[in-house]
Parts: C-alpha cells; structure tokens; sequence
C-alpha cells in the first residue's frame, strides 16, 4: 500500500495532500476552541439584580382542630382552717364580733313621745342568742363590769354577752330587747326626733 502511494506521489498531488491536512488540522483547533469557549462562559456566575419590594400578608388560616382534654391534676394538699371561722359555719367559741349601734324616734304617736328602735346584725352567726347588756354613758367599768369590761372606744364582752356601750344620750326608754344568735332587736320611746348611739361587742359562748 505504501509502495502504490510513493509511485503516485508527484508534487501536486503531495500540495494536495498537506492542504487536506492542514484544513482539516485548523478546523479541529477551531471547533476545539469554540466549544472551550462556550464552556467558560458558561460556568461564569452571572450577577444577582437588586431585591424586590417585600410582599403583602397574607391572609390568616384557619383555627385549627381543639386539642384533646388534658388529664385531671392530683388533688391538692388540704388548706388550713380559715380564721376566724369556717365558712357556712358559726363563730367559734370565744372570739368576737362588733360595730356600731343606732337608735331613733320617729313622729309623736302620744303627746311628746315616740317610737323608735334599733337593729344589730352579726356578721357572723352565733352558736346560740347571746345576753343583752346596756352600759349608760360614763358607766364604763362601774355597771356590769364583769359582763362587758370595754368601753364605747373598746368596746368588749364576756362570752354569750352582747354589750351595748352608750356614747350619746337622749334619754330613751328601752321597751324590748330581743336577741337572736344573728342579731338583735331594740325598740324605744322617747322625744321625738331624738336618738341615741353607741358601740356594741359580742361573744361567742
């Protein structure tokens, strides 16, 4: 094969033959070239552009789905005993309660004398109805000391007692007394237009 390409080798034909080469040589390089080329830039990063405006809220889902009920808590250590007392019950034995006392006479209902009254609520009941006991102004520590040792600035009472201690007078006169273990009742006659007032302390017994 050699020997048949030497014996037809003349200087045309060899031009010939190193143009071919050559062109086709060149063509490799170009393509070569361009097909680098497009893989570089096609590796470059390209810019980033400037961020947006940020977008509306939007709008709020649904409520989802209520949980399932939580297991009941271990009951808690039993509170101490309230003071003074225990709530739905009476005021124990040998404390005290007090307020103040007013009595008034209405309209005249015989010539110059009318009726009157008072009334004292106990904040807390009693065990039972309690003593009345009246100290006149002024009598503090003389009438029924052992019953009601205080005075109207302190007022007090022995147990089972209710003391009225007196701090204005109008000379009144006391028609009943009617003690209940919530409270008591006074009614009066006197001048009409008149009154008297006071403190009052009472005991449980």
């Amino acid at each position: 094969m050699l020997n048949l390409v030497r014996r037809n080798l003349n200087p045309p034909t060899a031009i010939a033959v190193v143009a071919l080469v050559f062109a086709m040589t060149g063509g490799a390089f170009a393509a070569k070239g361009y097909v680098t080329g497009q893989a570089k830039t096609s590796k470059q990063k390209a810019k980033q552009g400037p961020r947006g405006p940020r977008g509306k809220r939007g709008a709020r889902g649904p409520q989802g789905l209520r949980g399932p009920k939580g297991d009941t808590g271990p009951q808690g250590p039993k509170g101490d005993t309230g003071s003074p007392w225990t709530a739905g019950g009476v005021l124990p034995s040998g404390k005290s309660l007090g307020g103040t006392w007013l009595a008034g006479i209405g309209s005249e209902v015989a010539p110059g004398t009318g009726l009157g009254g008072a009334s004292i609520s106990f904040g807390i009941p009693l065990p039972s109805a309690p003593a009345i006991v009246i100290v006149k102004k002024g009598k503090e520590g003389e009438e029924h000391a052992a019953e009601c040792p205080g005075s109207v600035a302190v007022p007090l009472a022995a147990p089972g007692e209710l003391c009225l201690y007196t701090a204005s007078e109008a000379g009144l006169e006391l028609q009943s007394a009617i003690p209940t273990p919530v409270g008591a009742l006074l009614s009066y006659t006197g001048s009409p237009g008149t009154g008297e007032a006071g403190t009052w302390a009472v005991t449980a017994p």
